[in-house]
C-alpha cells in the first residue's frame, strides 16, 4: 500500500522551528495515513567556497560540538547554525569531528 503525502498549506514553518532551522524553508508535509505532520527531505546545499573562510583545528574541547564551533567562530548569536558547519565539510554525523582534524569554517551563510 502507498504512503500518502500531502501538502500542508495552512501551517507555517516558524511555528514548529527556529528561525535558525534548516527546516524553515522547506515544504510542511501530512505523511501516511494519520497525517503525522512533517517537512519534506532536507536537501544539503551545494559547496560554496569563499575568500572569506576561516579554517579551524577540533581540539578535545570541541570534538563532537559543531555547536561550540559555531559559537567559537562566530559567537554566541549563531550557535542555532552549527548544520552549516556539518555541510561546509561534508559530514553526515557529529562523530565525525574529531580532535586533530582541520575544518573550514564558511565565511557565507
Amino acid at each position: 500500500m502507498a504512503v500518502t503525502i500531502t501538502q500542508a498549506t495552512a501551517l507555517q514553518n516558524s511555528d514548529f522551528v527556529s528561525n535558525t532551522s534548516r527546516y524553515l524553508n522547506s515544504p510542511i508535509i501530512y505523511w501516511g495515513n494519520n497525517n503525522v505532520i512533517t517537512f519534506e527531505t532536507y536537501k544539503r546545499s551545494p559547496l560554496v567556497f569563499s575568500d572569506s573562510d576561516k579554517y579551524m583545528l577540533i581540539t578535545k574541547g570541541l570534538e563532537y560540538r559543531p555547536d561550540l564551533i559555531m559559537k567559537k567562530a562566530y559567537g554566541v548569536a549563531f550557535t542555532g547554525f552549527w548544520w552549516k558547519i556539518m555541510e561546509a565539510n561534508s559530514f553526515t554525523d557529529v562523530l565525525d569531528l574529531k580532535a586533530g582534524l582541520t575544518i573550514r569554517i564558511p565565511g557565507v551563510f
